[in-house]
């Protein structure tokens, strides 16, 4: 088995992120962004985990990058109209990054 490129595993880490705002099985930790305390960074895998949300395809990031992953969100200049949160997530020591526009109420 061939190993990945940096960029390759950031292109997948990408695609991965994405997914959690596409797939139905996310769908619960996406509405449940906001009971996480904003402004702080939040390790994705204990937030998937406690929302019983699927982590098998996360792990296969490799210990090297999945106690590493983290996000944070804030909520909109607009908040108030859009309820929008801004979502970023980060490889902590990478310069990788991830940034989704999402709105819990439409999700």
């Amino acid at each position: 088995m061939c190993e990945q490129t940096e960029d390759e595993t950031e292109e997948e880490l990408t695609t991965y992120i994405h997914d959690l705002f596409l797939n139905q099985e996310y769908l619960y930790w996406r509405r449940k962004l906001k009971s996480f305390s904003e402004d702080r960074w939040h390790p994705l895998i204990e937030c998937l985990a406690s929302c019983n949300a699927p982590v098998d395809e996360f792990l296969a990031f490799g210990r090297s990058i999945y106690p590493k992953l983290v996000f944070s969100y804030t909520e909109a200049p607009d908040y108030a109209e859009s309820q929008m949160l801004m979502v970023q997530f980060t490889v902590s020591g990478s310069m990788w990054h991830c940034l989704v526009w999402h709105c819990p109420e439409r999700s």
